[in-house]
């Protein structure tokens, strides 16, 4: 009986473990907060006044990330949104105006 009862209780810790990831896999992500949002826009947006003196890669994986970022912003409330939105917008263009440059040059 007790191996029984041992065997039982392997089984169906084996049964929890397994399902372990696919319950964590199924919750949303949560959202920034628009304090964490600005947070990150802040930091795509700091390389703006460098933008001439960071190399092609550089400034590649900078509109990436802004590209990455727009969505997150998107969902914030409103004042937020129009905000950070805007001025994520204009850090792309910018990165993107100094890579588009370079490369015609």
């Amino acid at each position: 009986m007790r191996s029984t009862l041992a065997a039982s209780f392997l089984a169906a810790l084996a049964l929890v473990v397994a399902a372990g990831p696919l319950l964590a896999a199924d919750a949303p992500p949560k959202p920034p907060t628009p304090a964490e949002c600005k947070k990150q826009v802040d930091e795509a947006c700091a390389k703006t006044q460098d933008a001439m003196n960071l190399s092609g890669d550089e400034l590649k994986e900078l509109v990436a990330r802004c590209d990455r970022l727009a969505p997150v912003v998107a969902a914030q409330p409103e004042p937020h949104r129009k905000v950070l939105g805007l001025r994520l917008k204009r850090c792309r263009d910018l990165y993107q105006f100094v890579l588009d440059t370079r490369e015609r040059t």
